[in-house]
Parts: C-alpha cells; sequence; structure tokens
C-alpha cells in the first residue's frame, strides 16, 4: 500500500507533491472557493473539512488508487438532469458561478454518463436548492429512466452484436491476408493498395464506436445513476430533514422543530463516528457506504444550519422585543437553548429589556409633561370661569352624597380634564399592574428568578445549554445595578414633575417622533393645530406657577385627584423600596422617603393656595335659599361645612398617606411640626376669609350675573320668582337677619365641630384657636346685630324723645292719666314690624332682637324722663302707666339690663316728684292698675305676637 502511495499517477491524480499532505486540495472545491470569493460568501468548514471525501478521490481509491488522463473529447459537453428536473446541467452550475465549460475535469463530476460522475457532488452542486417533494419526484424519474434504458440497450446489443462480431471477424481475415500475400514483400503497405483499405477499415471502425460506443459507456452511466439511486432510496428520510424542520417552523411548531433538529444533529454525529478521521479514511479501508453516508450527513447538515440559522434569527428578534407581562419569553429562551447557541438568551434578553425600560421611562415621562403643559396652556388661554361656575363646583360637596362617582364634577371642563390627564399618565408610569413601574417590577421579579437559578430551562442536546443557566456574578451585579439604575429613573421623574416649572419647549406634542422597536407600543399624540402661545397667569403676581397643577383650579377637585396621585405615588414607592431595597450600597429607602416628601411638600403646599382662594370665593355659595332641616338658616353654613370637612379629609389623607399600604420598609415620612402648622394656620385662615365673606353678603346685595353655559339653569334665583325656600336677598334687613342666624349656627355648632375634627385628623388641640375664632364670631355677630339694629334704635329713640318731651305729654290740670300716651303705641307697633319681619325671616333671633331692643327702649325712657327736671301727680301717674305698659307687653323680653333701666326710671321719677305727689301716686296706684288691666285687654290684638308661647296644648299663661 506504501508503494501505491508514491506511484507518479496517484500523485499526478490527485495533483499533489507529497504522498503524505498534511491539507487536501480538491477542484471542486477550488472551484467553491473562486465562486465564494467572488460572491464574498463564507466557506463552510464542513465541507473543507470532508472534500477528501467527495466521490472522486473515494472511487479511485476503490478501483486501485489509479487514475487516467482527462481526454476533453471523452466528456461531453452537457447533458440533461437525470433527475428530470432541467435540460441542461451545464446551464444551472453556470448560474452558480461554477466553471464547468472550461473545466473539462469539473464537468466530468456533475455528467452522469462520465466515469467520473460524483452524486455527492452532484446532488450538493446540482439540486443545492431543490425542495424534498421535487427529489422524491426525481428520484420516481430516475427509477423509471434506469428501467426504460436497461430495456432499450438490451434490445440494441442482441440484435446488432452478431452482425459486429462477424463484421470485425471478416475484416480481420482480409487484413491478415493481405499481409502474407507475396507481391507486398518489399513494398510499403501504402504503396500496394494496403494504404486505401487501411482507411476503409478506420472509417468502418470508427462508425462501429460510434454505434456501440454509447452503448458500451451506457454501463457506466447505468451504475452511476444506481448508485445515485441507491443513496436517495436509503438516505432520502434524511435529505427530507431540512424541508421538514422548515415547515415545522413556519406552522411554529417549536416541539416537533426541535425533535427534528436533535434527531438530524444525532445523525450527523453518528455519520462522522463511522469516519472518525478524514485524512486516514483511504488508508483504513472505510467502507463505501459510509463515506456516502458522511457525504450526504454534511449536505443534509449544511442546508439544517442554512434553515436553523435563519429561524435563530427570527426567534432572537422575537425574544427582542418580547415583554415580561406575556411570559413569551420563556418559550423563546427555551427554544434557543434548545437548538443550541453561543451567546447566553437570558443575559440577552434582560439587557434588552433593560434598555426597553429605560427608553420608555422617559419617553413617557417626557411626553407625559409636554402633553401636560399643553393642557395647562390651553386653560390658562380660556376664559376665567364665572362667580356662578365657581359657586356651582363648592357646592359640590354638600350634595356629592346624591350623585355617582362618573357624575361628580369637581371643576370647570378644562380643569376636570387636566386633573384626569395628570392622574392617567401618573397611572402610566407609577401603576404596579399595567404602567411601566409594573413593567419594571415585572422585569425584576424574573431577573431574580433566572439568578436563583428558579427557572426549569432546557439543556439542550448532550447538555451544551446548561452553561447558560447560570448567570455569572459580575453579570448578577450588572443586572442589580441596572435594576436600581431604573428606580432612580423612576425616582427623579416624579421630583422633577413635583418640583419643576412647566416646561417651556412643547414643540414635541406637535412634531411626529420616529417610531422606534422599543417607543412603538408607546402611543404617538396627533398633531393638533397651532402651538398654545405661553400666556400671562392670571391672580397675583409672584404666586407660583406648578407645573402639575391647572391655573385657577379649586381645592376641592385638586384634593381629590391630588390626593389619588400621592396615594399611588406612596404605593409605588412602597413596591419599589420591598423589591429593591438592599440591592445596592446606597440607602433606597431614604431615597424615596425624600422623593415621598418632596412631592407632598409641593403637593399640600398648592392645595394649601387653593383652599385659601376658595374660602375667599366661598361667600358665592350664599344662594339666599333656607335650609331644609331649619328654615331660620339659609343652606350657606351647611354648604361651608362640607367644602371644610372635605378638605381637612383631603388634606389628612395627603399628609399622612394613611390610605398606602403599610409594610416593613416604612418609606412614609412623618410629617414635620412645621409642615402641620402651615396646615393648621392655614384652617385658621380659612375659617376668617369663609366668615369675612358671609359679612360681605350680608351687607352688599349680589350682583346679578348672566347666567354661565356651564352652569345648570336650575342654580339661577331669580328675584322676581321666589319660591318657598327662598328669600329676597334684594332687602338688606333680610340679608342680615340670614347671615346673623347663620352666624350664630356656626359659633355653636359648625365651627366648634370643624375644629374638633380637625383636632381628630391631625392629632392636635386648637383650644388657643378655638378661642380666638369664637372671639372673632362674637366681634362678627356683634357688628353686624349693631348694623341690623342701629337703624331701628335710633326710630325708638326719636319716638321716645319726641313724645316724653312733647307739650303735649302731660295730662291736663286736674285729670288723671286714663290711657298710655301715642308715643308708646308708636314704639310698640315699630317693635312689632321688627317682630314680623324676624320671625318670618330669623325666628331664632327674635328673642335676642326684641329684648336688646326692650333695653334700648328702657333707656331711651330713662334717659327721656331725666331730661323733665320734675313730675306733678298727672306726669307720675303718666309716666308710670306708659313704663309700666311696656314692661308688661313686653315681659317675656325682659333682660336684667331692661329691668335695671326700668328700675332706674321708677328711680328718676321718685326723685323729680315731690312728697305731695308720692303720696298721690299711693292713692291712685289701685285705679292706676285697673286702667293699666284694661288697656292691656283692649290692645291684646295689637300686640298678641309679644306674648309669650304656651309649653303645652290648652295650657293658658296669664297676662296682666
Amino acid at each position: 500500500m506504501g508503494e501505491s502511495r508514491s506511484d507518479p499517477a496517484l500523485l499526478k491524480h490527485y495533483r499533489l507533491q507529497d504522498p503524505f499532505p498534511t491539507s487536501w486540495s480538491d477542484p471542486i472545491e477550488e472551484a467553491h472557493k473562486e465562486h465564494n470569493k467572488r460572491n464574498g460568501a463564507v466557506h463552510r468548514k464542513s465541507t473543507v473539512r470532508y472534500s477528501i471525501l467527495q466521490e472522486e478521490h473515494v472511487s479511485a481509491s476503490l478501483k486501485g488508487l489509479i487514475g487516467d488522463e482527462f481526454e476533453g473529447g471523452n466528456v461531453p459537453k452537457d447533458e440533461s438532469d437525470p433527475l428530470g428536473t432541467t435540460d441542461s446541467v451545464v446551464r444551472v452550475l453556470r448560474q452558480r458561478g461554477l466553471p464547468v465549460e472550461d473545466n473539462v475535469r469539473l464537468r466530468s463530476r456533475y455528467l452522469v454518463s462520465s466515469k467520473h460522475f460524483s452524486p455527492a457532488a452532484f446532488l450538493r452542486d446540482v439540486h443545492a436548492s431543490t425542495p424534498s417533494p421535487t427529489l422524491q419526484q426525481g428520484l420516481n424519474y430516475l427509477s423509471q429512466s434506469i428501467a426504460q434504458k436497461s430495456g432499450s440497450l438490451k434490445e440494441l446489443v442482441e440484435t446488432n452484436f452478431d452482425r459486429f462480431v462477424a463484421a470485425k471477424a471478416t475484416i480481420e481475415n482480409v487484413y491478415k491476408e493481405m499481409q502474407e500475400n507475396a507481391f507486398m514483400e518489399g513494398s510499403k503497405e501504402t504503396e500496394y493498395g494496403t494504404g486505401k483499405i487501411k482507411a476503409y477499415l478506420t472509417e468502418v471502425s470508427s462508425k462501429a464506436d460510434e454505434v456501440f460506443g454509447p452503448i458500451m459507456s451506457g454501463r457506466g452511466r447505468e451504475e452511476g445513476l444506481r448508485t445515485l439511486l441507491s443513496m436517495l432510496d436509503k438516505h432520502g428520510r434524511m435529505l427530507e430533514m431540512p424541508g421538514v424542520i422548515l415547515d415545522c417552523a413556519k406552522r411554529k411548531d417549536y416541539e416537533a422543530l426541535i425533535d427534528e433538529y436533535q434527531k438530524a444533529q444525532r445523525w450527523v454525529n453518528d455519520s462522522h463516528k463511522l469516519v472518525p478521521d478524514p485524512k486516514t479514511a483511504l488508508s483504513r479501508g472505510i467502507k463505501e457506504e459510509h463515506i456516502h453516508r458522511v457525504i450526504i450527513a454534511e449536505k443534509m447538515w449544511m442546508e439544517i444550519e442554512f434553515v436553523i440559522d435563519d429561524f435563530k434569527k427570527d426567534t432572537w428578534k422575537r425574544l427582542l422585543e418580547c415583554k415580561t407581562e406575556d411570559a413569551s419569553h420563556m418559550e423563546l429562551i427555551g427554544i434557543l437553548l434548545e437548538l443550541g447557541v453561543e451567546d447566553n438568551p437570558i443575559t440577552f434578553w434582560l439587557v434588552s429589556r433593560y434598555d426597553y425600560l429605560k427608553s420608555r421611562i422617559s419617553t413617557v415621562f417626557e411626553k407625559s409633561r409636554v402633553e401636560i403643559e399643553v393642557h395647562r396652556r390651553k386653560i390658562l388661554n380660556a376664559p376665567a370661569p364665572t362667580t356662578q361656575t365657581i359657586a356651582h363646583h363648592l357646592r359640590s360637596t354638600a350634595r356629592r352624597v346624591l350623585i355617582t362617582e362618573s357624575q361628580k364634577a369637581y371643576d370647570v371642563p378644562l380643569v376636570n380634564a387636566f386633573w384626569e390627564l395628570v392622574y392617567s399618565n401618573m397611572m402610566m408610569i407609577l401603576d404596579s399592574n399595567n404602567g411601566v413601574l409594573g413593567e419594571l417590577l415585572s422585569f425584576w421579579k424574573v431577573c431574580q428568578s433566572f439568578i436563583d437559578g428558579d427557572n426549569l430551562l432546557p439543556v439542550g442536546l448532550d447538555e451544551s445549554s446548561r452553561k447558560h443557566h447560570r448567570i455569572p456574578d459580575e453579570e448578577v451585579r450588572f443586572f442589580r445595578d441596572c435594576a436600581l439604575e431604573l428606580v432612580g429613573m423612576i425616582r427623579q421623574c416624579m421630583i422633577t414633575f413635583f418640583n419643576e416649572p412647566p416646561v417651556e419647549d412643547i414643540s414635541s406634542q406637535y412634531t411626529p417622533m420616529p417610531s422606534t422597536p422599543v417607543s412603538a407600543t408607546i402611543p404617538e399624540f396627533p398633531p393638533p393645530s397651532p402651538v398654545p402661545p405661553v400666556p400671562k397667569m392670571r391672580g397675583q403676581e409672584g404666586d407660583e406657577v406648578y407645573a402639575f397643577f391647572p391655573p385657577a383650579a379649586n381645592s376641592i377637585g385638586a384634593m381629590h385627584y391630588l390626593g389619588k396621585v400621592m396615594i399611588l405615588l406612596g404605593k409605588a414607592a412602597t413596591n419599589m423600596a420591598e423589591s429593591f431595597n438592599g440591592l445596592g450600597k446606597g440607602n433606597l429607602q431614604d431615597d424615596l422617603r425624600s422623593m415621598l416628601s418632596t412631592a407632598r411638600d409641593r403637593t399640600v403646599k398648592s392645595v394649601l393656595s387653593a383652599w385659601l382662594t376658595d374660602a375667599e370665593h366661598c361667600k358665592v355659595m350664599e344662594d339666599w335659599t333656607r335650609a331644609l332641616d331649619n328654615r331660620g338658616v339659609t343652606k350657606m353654613p351647611g354648604y361651608f361645612m362640607a367644602f371644610e370637612k372635605d378638605i381637612i379629609l383631603g388634606m389628612q389623607s395627603i399628609v399622612y398617606l394613611d390610605k398606602v399600604r403599610s409594610g416593613e420598609t416604612a418609606v412614609i415620612p412623618p410629617p414635620s411640626l412645621k409642615f402641620l402648622t402651615n396646615v393648621r394656620s392655614q384652617f385658621v385662615r380659612t375659617l376668617y376669609q369663609a366668615l369675612q365673606g358671609m359679612v360681605e353678603n350680608a351687607k352688599t346685595p349680589t350682583a346679578s350675573e348672566e347666567a354661565d353655559p356651564s352652569t345648570p339653569a336650575a342654580l339661577a334665583t331669580p328675584a322676581a320668582s321666589l319660591t318657598a325656600h327662598s328669600v329676597d336677598s334684594r332687602d338688606k334687613n333680610t340679608r342680615m337677619l340670614l347671615t346673623l342666624s347663620n352666624l350664630q349656627l356656626l359659633r355653636s355648632e359648625i365651627v366648634p365641630e370643624l375644629i374638633h375634627q380637625f383636632e381628630i385628623c391631625f392629632s392636635c388641640t386648637m383650644s388657643d384657636e378655638a378661642k380666638t375664632i369664637k372671639d372673632v364670631l362674637g366681634q362678627i355677630d356683634a357688628q353686624l346685630f349693631s348694623e341690623f339694629t342701629s337703624p331701628i334704635v335710633a326710630a325708638l329713640s326719636k319716638t321716645v324723645r319726641s313724645g316724653v318731651l312733647s307739650s303735649t305729654w302731660s295730662p291736663p290740670p286736674g285729670k288723671l292719666a286714663t290711657e298710655v300716651k301715642p308715643y308708646i303705641y308708636d314704639a310698640l307697633l315699630l317693635l312689632v314690624d321688627v317682630h314680623a319681619q324676624v320671625t318670618i325671616t330669623a325666628p331664632i333671633l327674635v328673642q335676642q332682637v326684641l329684648s336688646y331692643l326692650l333695653e334700648k327702649l328702657s333707656y331711651e325712657l330713662l334717659e327721656s324722663f331725666r331730661q323733665r327736671k320734675s313730675f306733678n301727680l298727672g306726669e307720675l301717674l303718666q309716666a308710670t302707666l306708659d313704663v309700666e305698659f311696656v314692661n308688661q307687653t313686653l315681659s317675656q323680653y325682659n333682660t336684667p339690663k331692661s329691668q335695671e333701666a326700668q328700675q332706674m326710671v321708677y328711680v328718676e321719677l321718685d326723685r323729680g316728684s315731690d312728697v305731695e305727689a308720692r303720696q298721690g301716686l299711693q292713692a291712685e296706684l289701685g285705679q292706676m292698675k285697673t286702667v293699666l288691666s284694661s288697656l292691656r285687654r283692649y290692645s291684646r290684638a295689637e300686640f298678641k305676637c309679644f306674648r309669650s308661647k304656651k309649653p303645652e296644648m290648652g295650657s293658658r299663661r296669664s297676662h296682666d
């Protein structure tokens, strides 16, 4: 065997310089290399590695390791495909870039009629892209063709073989006799006629070769075809593997795909075991069948790798776009691990999710800020709300229990839309289920499961993917840092949102943003009309502008929505602290507590400002309609109490965040003493502002306004169409009396209840503030009471003074008083009018007003009688009769002060009379009582209103 290796023919056949080469060269592989080089393709190692096993070398080794020189005339220029797919094999190879037209040796490998035909090379290059069904049809076609050609060949040989043998024997005999003829001695064959005969014989031989050459060469072609047929028949199932795997991929039958892929991989590995070392395959006498199997395995595996590579690329792409929530990443990671990949799909997906979340946090937040600012500018450019609109929404707290949540309107539509936008955008970021935070929490939960090894992952063929199951320590640290970075981004976004002023550049809202794979799931804003300009701020100059607070919004809507936002933020901070605390070197809990403190301070500050503004507007809540449960007051006290209670409770929720789920992390910062002092002081200021507004309502009639389109028509109460529960607010006395009645209710019930409510909510004692507020209420009440009664007191004073000091007051000489003077009736009738007005408007004030007026009347009588220096008997009796008639008629309104004034009147009368007059009074006292009783009886109807009400039905109170 060693001598055969050194045979020059063998070396020349294989184009070798050394009988023991370290690498092999093959003309077909060289042609493939040149073709790939021109087309920029990468030469596959699997083909180079087994190039020695090409059919040409195998055939030469099995035929004694000998090789003939190629003769161009013996190799056809072209022929049809034996599988019936094309009529030109050379054309197919030329389209693939192989120089088969110029390279005879190369062309002989692909033509089945050549003795150097290689079935493996033929299938690899001519049918590289032929699908399995077409190959199966070609196999059937080849089987039929071989059967047909075998019959034709047999018939041709049997019909013409005897003739050929007889003709050849005759020719040889004639030629032999001619050579033996004597006349040919000494002469050349051409000189004696044999040359012409030889030419004929050559022509006949050529014709015979022409006829029988294909017949004889057909034997070799048939052998080649049978070899190809045998290979296709035996290993056809494996050749169909690429098509089967491709079909599984199209049908998304990943389980079957992995099963077929691993089956093909095992078959290839088993095939390689049959030929362990390709360099020594020739010397070891490897079976031709095994070599064919390796060639088919390489052919099959090359196509499978093309299919699997495309499938892997698609799987990597899908994994890149896969979200945590749908859990499809586990399926895709499992597929890649089953197929076997160099890169770790787990870390690849985790990094892609980190990049996605980082971009999404930034994108969602910036878009939210811009969208909120656009809406804020729309509010600034809109007309300011009317007084009726403000009143309508401030009253909403009192009627909120009567409507559903969906019907509640806390403010004008533009402001409500702003609040809804703020809350929805905060939900988009902070919601632990469907927001960006939810994606982050889900990402870290999955990441932690991979770090802890809690997932059951496939190991792949021969456990080749087990190395990807464990995440290295440095990558674990990297992912922890990534998670903390994402938490820090959310935290910084919230600090920016609450702490920084509104954004100035909102052009991104009106410029279509480029779509990227990361932001593809975020809806783009529709391009609205021109960018709203930045208008001038309404209100006092120097007011702080909040990006999260709509201009001119009331505190009711602010408390409702900002309370929800703060609870959302508190829950988000708690979830982040519980999930990520302890991952890094810093103290995440302190950072989150700082975020909540910043957001809460800014929120409370904005709401406190709106609260004070609304307290100034509280006066517009007065609609001058009577309360249903107390007709002596208007609905104003109830409106005010509902408003203040709503704000107090809402403020408590924001300050303490008590609706946030408390956990071990305790990220909710306690409010500072200064913080609580500010809230407490603002509460007191709102009470003062509201009370001041009520005084203004009492003094000044409400200006008529046009109805606001956004206010229900039922809210308007024209004075001309008063109802059973409405009053004529144009009358100042009516406004005064109702306001006094309202203040009395505020002082006795509502304000103490609000203070108690505040003390409970904020765990404090407000005894000093309560005393101060009580004093203020007393001062306001006294001020309004004095303003209401002053005209009446002035009228009483004028009436009494003019009556007592009149020249007609004294009775005629010698006559005793038999009736009270007219000024007394005038004064009492004036009080009757007051009693009627007070009783109708504010019954609760009747006692207070009449008692006060009685005091003033008594003092006016005292001062008037003081101006008369002396009293005779008639004047003494008249004065006593006037004073006593007043005292008995208004007896139920007597007070210590009025009684004191009355006693002082008698003292003054006694001082101005002599002994004779005083003695005469004592003598006439009985008669005077009779006259007084008679006068009281006759005036009972006129002054019935002053009689005290009966405590029970049927009972009577005597009146003297």
